[in-house]
């Protein structure tokens, strides 16, 4: 993997870092206690419901780690699609090769560098911990001629405890000014 793509991985890394950080630092550490009010509490109570904002907490850094490794997953994708062999990009995707939706991202050649910005994956089922996601993402391509601009979304789906693209849809977008 070349050095750009490293630090690509690497930077997508400690922004969510730095995201879920500032995420569990803005929670309430009194969350569900009636003690706030000045009500006394009943010690079961408290319990059950110290277990219940654990078992909150314990869903919402698993949730949080599943929509990072997705991300991480898609972000490790687009740093290995512009080599001159595609199989390991390849290897992302549900059924070992892509399928239609890139439009012309998979034919430009002499790629030197890409950069992909992506906003709040959004889940595609009812779990507490989604096992499928829609990832927005706006891409900028360099290489031979202007740089390119992309947008649009992959789709991804937990596989046997891996993240797999199952499906794209990538547009050429006009140049931002």
């Amino acid at each position: 993997m070349s050095h750009r793509a490293w630090w690509l991985v690497i930077a997508t890394l400690i922004l969510l870092g730095i995201a879920l950080a500032v995420h569990d630092a803005t929670r309430s550490p009194a969350y569900g206690s009636s003690a706030v009010s000045g009500a006394p509490v009943d010690a079961s109570a408290a319990s059950a419901g110290d277990a219940r904002t654990a078992a909150d907490a314990a869903l919402a850094r698993a949730r949080n780690q599943a929509i990072a490794e997705a991300v991480q997953t898609l972000h490790a994708y687009l740093a290995v699609l512009f080599k001159s062999d595609r199989s390991e990009a390849d290897g992302y995707w549900r059924d070992g090769r892509p399928e239609a939706g890139e439009g012309e991202l998979r034919t430009l050649a002499d790629v030197t560098g890409i950069r992909a910005d992506n906003a709040r994956p959004e889940p595609l089922d009812t779990q507490p911990v989604p096992d499928a996601l829609q990832i927005p993402v706006r891409l900028r391509v360099g290489g031979t001629g202007p740089l390119r601009h992309y947008s649009g979304h992959y789709r991804m789906q937990r596989i046997d405890g891996g993240w797999r693209i199952t499906s794209a849809s990538i547009e050429p977008s006009p140049t931002p000014r």
